[in-house]
């Protein structure tokens, strides 16, 4: 059976997204006892390129399109291609060095394989809702301006009033235009959202590293600290890291 990942595991330098789909990748391989994982993505010409591997190597016998439990040498790999809306985005495979994979940890692959589809395909199916919003908001914007030049020209040549009312009328046609506007409240929303994030990730990183805690005591730490304190799990998680940065070298027990 796989070692059990290390505290402080080294987890590929790649976007937070990417890393969701290996950390997941990682938890189904230590679940079912598998020797080995690797996440495939799909390039542009259609092939699949591996991006993440982990334990024991892929056999080069295992054909890209396979699904399913396929063995042998002694060899047995669980796959799944990875579909975003129906279209080949990767693939996730599993290895294990044994002759078989009890129905245990097959279902075990079976349930956790479908979450990491759902991550991975996370940024294509917000961008393409985001994009049909976007192809709408403008379609209905262009519509307005549309109807009210088409006013003005069927009047003849325009004089300098209806220069000045059409003029107004696509300003209040852009500053109205609702898609555009909640991504320009969201936008920093998000950012600072992200931001918070990544406070707490560094605050559990200490609390795991330096007084070790398991990353959930680490995050229940600082839940209880928020709570009690009636302050953002941002800010407790600020303050804690600046404790840490003009702390002695000498250990506290946090927990108390």
């Amino acid at each position: 059976m796989t070692a059990p990942i290390p505290a402080g595991f080294p987890y590929p330098k790649q976007d937070p997204l990417r890393q969701s789909v290996t950390s997941l990748a990682l938890v189904a391989m230590q679940a079912a006892g598998a020797d080995g994982c690797h996440v495939a993505e799909r390039e542009r010409d259609g092939s699949l390129v591996n991006r993440y591997s982990n334990g024991v190597p892929l056999p080069a016998w295992v054909d890209p399109a396979a699904t399913g439990i396929v063995h042998r040498d002694g060899v047995v790999v669980v796959a799944y291609l990875l579909r975003t809306e129906g279209i080949l985005a990767g693939r996730l495979a599993f290895v294990f060095a044994s002759n078989a994979i009890s129905a245990d940890k097959f279902a075990i692959l079976n349930r956790l394989a479908p979450m990491i589809e759902a991550v991975q395909a996370l940024p294509y199916i917000t961008a393409r809702l985001a994009s049909r919003i976007a192809r709408l908001d403008a379609e209905l914007a262009g519509s307005k301006i549309v109807e009210r030049a088409r006013g003005i020209l069927a009047g003849g040549a325009p004089e300098q009033e209806s220069v000045e009312t059409i003029i107004r009328h696509v300003e209040t046609v852009l500053e109205g235009r609702h898609f555009g506007s909640v991504l320009r409240q969201l936008l920093p929303d998000m950012e600072q959202r992200i931001a918070q994030r990544q406070l707490v990730g560094q605050a559990k990183a200490i609390l795991e590293t330096r007084h070790g805690m398991s990353e959930e005591e680490a995050y229940l730490h600082l839940r209880l600290k928020s709570r009690t304190s009636r302050r953002p799990l941002s800010e407790v998680a600020r303050e804690l890291l600046s404790a840490e940065a003009g702390a002695c070298e000498e250990p506290t027990d946090v927990r108390t």
